[in-house]
C-alpha cells in the first residue's frame, strides 16, 4: 500500500489557485510587467517545484508535461499575465488527472491501529524478521476493510511460527521416501511431527529445565492446532469471509502467539 498525505495536494492546489489570483490582480493593476525576480526565486519557483513533486508522486503525466512549459517561460521572465495562464492551465490539468486518480479513507480507529502497529510488534520482528512483511500487509488489509485478506496474511505469519517450532524440536519429514521440507508439507503432517518428538523426549529422562522446555512446545504446538481449526483450514478453503472485528481478533491472537515464541525460542 502506498501512503500519501492528501493535505500536500491540499496545499498544492491552493498555491496554484493563490498565484491565479495573484496573477490575475497584479495584471489588472501593474499592467504587463515582469515578476519580480526575488518574489520569483523566493516563493514561486519553490512552490512550483513543491507542486511538481506532489504531481510526480500522483502520476499525473499530463499535468507534469506542463511543468516544462512553465519552466521555460520562468527562465525567459514571466509576466504577471503569463503566470496566472500557466497557473490555470496547469491547475485544469490536475483536477483532469484527478478524476482518475483513488484515494482510500481509513477509518481514524482504524489509522490509529496502522500507525501504532510497528511498536507492538517491533520485538516479534526483532526475533523473526521473516515475517514482517506478511504481517505489515495484514495490517495493510485490516486497514483498507480487505478483512478475509488479513486473516489470510496473518494466516502466513503463524505458519512461519509453526515451522520455527519444526525446527528447534528438530522435525524431519519425509515424502514418499524422501526428505521433505516443512514449508511444502501441511499443516497437519509438521503438527504430528512436531507432537512426536515432544512424545519420544519426553521418554526421556531429563531435568526440570528440560521439561519446562518442553512443556513450552507442547504449548505451542497446541496454539497451532487452534490456529488451524479455527482459521487455517476456514481461509484455505474459502469457507468463510471475515469482519471487522473478527480479522482484529486473529491480529491480536497471532501477535500474541509469536510473542509467545519470541521469549521461548532461542
Amino acid at each position: 500500500m502506498r501512503y500519501y498525505n492528501v493535505w500536500q495536494l491540499a496545499r498544492a492546489i491552493e498555491f496554484l489557485q493563490e498565484t491565479v489570483i495573484a496573477g490575475e490582480f497584479n495584471s489588472s493593476n501593474l499592467g504587463p510587467i515582469r515578476v519580480p525576480d526575488e518574489r520569483m526565486n523566493h516563493w514561486y519557483v519553490p512552490m512550483l517545484r513543491y507542486c511538481q513533486t506532489q504531481c510526480e508522486q500522483l502520476e499525473l503525466a499530463a499535468a507534469l508535461a506542463r511543468f516544462h512549459h512553465f519552466n521555460q517561460e520562468i527562465r525567459q521572465g514571466i509576466t504577471w499575465s503569463e503566470l496566472r495562464n500557466q497557473a490555470k492551465v496547469l491547475l485544469e490539468a490536475i483536477h483532469s488527472e484527478l478524476c482518475y486518480r483513488r484515494f482510500a479513507f481509513v477509518p481514524t480507529e482504524k489509522a490509529t491501529m496502522h500507525d501504532k502497529f510497528g511498536s507492538s510488534w517491533e520485538g516479534i520482528w526483532a526475533r523473526f524478521p521473516e515475517v514482517k512483511e506478511d504481517s505489515q500487509r495484514a495490517a495493510d488489509c485490516y486497514a483498507l476493510e480487505q478483512n478475509t485478506a488479513c486473516v489470510f496474511q496473518m494466516m502466513r505469519v503463524a505458519e512461519i511460527g509453526l515451522r520455527n517450532i519444526a525446527k528447534q524440536v528438530g522435525v524431519r519429514l519425509t515424502d514418499k521416501g524422501k526428505p521433505q521440507p516443512t514449508e511444502y508439507a501441511t499443516w497437519d503432517k509438521v503438527i504430528q511431527g512436531i507432537n512426536a518428538k515432544i512424545t519420544a523426549a519426553r521418554a526421556l529422562a531429563h531435568g526440570p529445565k528440560k521439561n519446562m522446555k518442553l512443556q513450552f512446545y507442547s504449548q505451542a504446538a497446541d496454539q497451532c492446532v487452534f490456529i488451524r481449526d479455527i482459521w487455517r483450514n476456514e481461509i484455505s478453503h474459502t469457507r468463510k469471509s471475515y469482519n471487522d472485528a473478527e480479522a482484529l481478533g486473529v491480529i491480536t491472537r497471532i501477535r500474541e502467539f509469536m510473542e509467545l515464541l519470541s521469549k521461548g525460542i532461542q
